[in-house]
């Protein structure tokens, strides 16, 4: 009996017996997709167009016998559809080599070989859909009814809704390329027992396909015996969407050099024609890697018999090929030039045949130990790398993400997604649509002696689930710092949100204070804007939970000029509030205090009230914000609502449990991984480059004597701030008289305080213009004697 691990927390089990499960933030962890006894393998994937994928593989959990399951992750790591996957047709027979392809609307097309008569072996298809329901005929539909055995199905969309499949068969004693086009609902267009595409002396076998552009068509290629040299050749056939071979019968001689050429892969040029890459043994001793170009009539594109791809030495196999979004062609292979193990090595060709990169390719990954398998996915302005690697005593999954220069983005020989125990092989990837990748292989981490599936996601900025971050809510930077040591004989308080709002001025990441808005002072009878100097007013003005608005009223005057740490009794907005959460928690991230690279984020949003927010990196939100705070006539159509509200969906992104690394300097651990929430993903561009902050010398929370500040505004109409320090606690009376010693407001009266430095808001609207004096009286707790202070401040009118 197969034992199943949980791995690190992974599984969360809902009441229905489904497992879900988030991407984890680790590369010693991942996603369960099959479990079951028995191998798993052969897995391969398609995008469901959401940012997850669909996975079918082979199976053979019922003893002897293989079967094909398929499986639907979600964006965030959910298996979404029956636990261990579902099956994609329940006969008897041996069920192999499952290819799949997306369908656009969230579902796939699948094929495979299957001896389910007991005589030989047939090709099957089946379309599932984004819910896991099968929309053919129960079990696949049969691709051909003709005698003899059909072997190793290749799948593309055909373009138009439908795919296409090319297989190698033997209905005729030696193999055959043949091909079936199947439009919906699993209706076949070329007849019952498929399209003959190349019936020539000799075998042809292992053959590929991808759609012609045109829609409907496709181009196939094949590896052609006939020859009868015992190598390989390259041959290549275009079938219009009726099947009609467009080319000469038997199909076009791609390459026919000397030796064997094998290993051929192939992709679409971006117009109508074709490109196809092979592994190609014509120097007679070593293998090296060529590539050629083929328009729709059927004319070679480049050098006769083929382009080099890259002019080193030693053996190169397995090439991938694929098209990328600027209509280049981007391969890669595995290479042993070094003449000690194998590495993983890439070239980028324009569609005239120019090596973009090095002549001889560019090295992906060079570290030591064999890497072998490489995969690739093109995405934007991004090149993705996948290969298996035994740089340790294991085979672990690894990953690189490249620009159109060939230069990596990541750490040089790529970042490990799958560090788990023994062998993970066999790795495949699909984009996730926002430059990062779905990654599944074969894994035997479990210590069955088989295998079994596992999938990962990694971001743009190459961390495992986009990576793990930590938040805090706006209200929680109005918390007062805790005052805490860390020994054995004495622990006062744990840290909270106020000790990393502190700490954040402490290590100079507002050394200028926060500004809101823009400073405008030029035009300070125009525009408005927000100073907090220094973190006590920060936690003085939060939390804001007003209205949301711009700065354009202040009370019922024009909000115009400088505003310098208003508490939220002077001025409360929510937005506001959530900007300058938004402000401190990335500011946490660029310190170091929680995860790197929070303000390097992106928001998604296509509402219509996003526009201001919508693909926007996190601190280039913030920017944003405060143009409109400030320049708010010059903003149409904004609900500040919405804005507010999505800024507080940032800020609650990765909230939870305070948590800490360490407590001096503060670290705080993360909560939550970015694919688990919907609205932000990884930017695609490196990150920011952050200044060095540079510790400033803070004053004690807590003074050596009891002072009373002068207001500020002084004069002043109606509001001003009074402040105040205790050096221990003390009761405290606060009140205001006029110039003839008349009492006119009591502020405080016999209040207990705690020690620090305290602030609050006067509002004088019911106080004519005049001058006043304020006067505190504090009687220490501890006896020492009455502490009597007075300020002299001025109202006008």
């Amino acid at each position: 009996m197969k034992k199943v691990y949980v791995i690190l927390g992974l599984f969360l089990t809902l009441g229905y017996g489904m497992l879900f499960a988030d991407w984890p933030c680790r590369t010693d962890s991942s996603v369960a997709i099959a479990v079951a006894p028995g191998n798993q393998w052969n897995v391969r994937l398609a995008s469901d167009g959401q940012s997850g994928s669909i996975l079918v593989w082979q199976d053979r959990r019922g003893g002897t016998i293989d079967k094909i399951y398929v499986q639907r992750v979600s964006n965030s790591g959910n298996p979404l559809w029956q636990q261990n996957g579902i099956p994609v047709a329940a006969t008897n027979g041996y069920q192999y080599y499952p290819q799949i392809v997306a369908d656009g609307s969230g579902g796939a097309f699948i094929v495979w070989q299957d001896n389910r008569s007991g005589a030989a072996y047939d090709i099957y298809a089946q379309h599932v859909d984004a819910n896991g329901n099968f929309l053919w005929t129960a079990n696949g539909v049969l691709l051909s009814n003709s005698s003899g055995e059909q072997y190793n199905p290749q799948i593309t969309s055909d373009g138009l809704g439908g795919l296409i499949v090319t297989w190698q068969d033997n209905r005729s004693g030696g193999f055959d390329i043949y091909a079936q086009r199947v439009v919906n609902p699993g209706v076949l267009s070329w007849g019952s027992s498929g399209q003959v595409v190349c019936a020539a002396t000799g075998d042809q076998i292992e053959p590929m396909v991808t759609c012609d552009g045109a829609g409907g068509g496709a181009f196939i290629g094949w590896l052609d015996y006939r020859a009868g040299l015992g190598t390989t050749d390259v041959f290549c056939q275009h079938l219009s969407s009726a099947g009609v071979p467009l080319w000469q019968t038997d199909g076009l001689a791609v390459c026919n050099a000397p030796n064997m050429q094998w290993n051929l892969s192939m992709t679409s040029d971006g117009s109508t024609g074709v490109v196809l890459a092979w592994q190609d043994r014509r120097l007679g001793t070593v293998d090296n890697i060529y590539a050629q170009r083929i328009n729709s009539a059927g004319t070679l594109q480049w050098t006769a018999n083929g382009l080099q791809i890259a002019s080193a030495s030693g053996n190169q196999y397995y090439p991938q090929i694929i098209l990328d979004a600027f209509k280049f062609y981007d391969v890669t292979w595995q290479d042993n030039r070094n003449g000690i193990d194998y590495d993983i090595y890439a070239q980028r060709i324009s569609p005239k045949g120019m090596l973009i990169w090095s002549p001889e390719g560019t090295p992906i990954c060079t570290s030591s130990g064999n890497q072998y398998n490489p995969r690739v996915v093109a995405q934007g302005s991004s090149v993705f790398f996948t290969w298996q690697d035994k740089r340790g005593n294991d085979f672990d999954v690894y990953a690189q993400r490249c620009d159109l220069t060939g230069q990596p983005f990541w750490t040089v020989n790529g970042v490990g997604v799958a560090m788990l125990p023994m062998d993970q092989i066999n790795p495949q990837l699909v984009s996730d649509g926002f430059e990062g990748a779905v990654l599944a292989w074969d894994d035997y981490h479990l210590n069955t002696g088989s295998t079994d599936i596992f999938a990962h996601r990694i971001g743009a900025n190459g961390l495992p689930a986009g990576g793990c971050f930590r938040s805090f809510a706006q209200d929680s930077f109005g918390l007062k710092a805790a005052r805490f040591t860390k020994s054995n004989k004495k622990i006062i308080g744990i840290p909270n949100t106020g000790n990393v709002r502190d700490s954040l001025f402490a290590r100079g990441v507002f050394p200028d204070g926060i500004l809101i808005g823009i400073d405008r002072h030029d035009s300070s009878r125009v525009y408005g804007w927000i100073y907090f100097t220094a973190s006590l007013y920060v936690r003085n003005a939060m939390p804001q939970w007003s209205t949301p608005r711009p700065l354009a009223k202040l009370l019922d005057k024009d909000f115009v000029g400088k505003l310098r740490n208003p508490t939220n009794k002077r001025y409360n907005n929510r937005l506001l509030g959530e900007l300058l959460g938004l402000i401190l928690n990335v500011g946490a991230s660029d310190a170091g205090i929680t995860q790197a690279e929070l303000g390097d984020l992106v928001y998604h949003d296509t509402s219509e009230y996003a526009q201001l927010l919508n693909g926007r990196k996190l601190r280039d939100i913030i920017s944003s914000v405060d143009s409109l705070m400030t320049y708010y006539r010059s903003y149409n159509n904004v609900n500040y609502s919405y804005i507010a509200n999505a800024l507080h969906n940032i800020n609650i992104a990765f909230d939870g449990s305070f948590d800490t690394v360490s407590t001096k300097p503060i670290r705080i651990k993360s909560t939550r991984a970015v694919f688990s929430v919907p609205y932000l993903t990884p930017s695609s561009n490196l990150p920011t480059v952050l200044p060095a902050f540079q510790p400033i010398l803070v004053e004690p929370d807590v003074a050596n004597q009891f002072v009373l500040l002068q207001n500020y505004p002084n004069p002043f109409n109606p509001y001003t701030t009074i402040e105040f320090e205790l050096p221990e606690a003390a009761v405290v009376t606060l009140k205001v008289y006029n110039i003839l010693g008349q009492e006119v407001t009591t502020l405080f009266d016999h209040v207990a305080m705690s020690d620090g430095h305290q602030v609050l808001d006067y509002d004088a609207s019911n106080l004519a213009s005049g001058v006043y004096f304020y006067r505190m009286i504090a009687e220490p707790t501890s006896g020492k004697g009455i502490v009597s202070l007075v300020k002299k401040m001025m109202v006008v009118k």
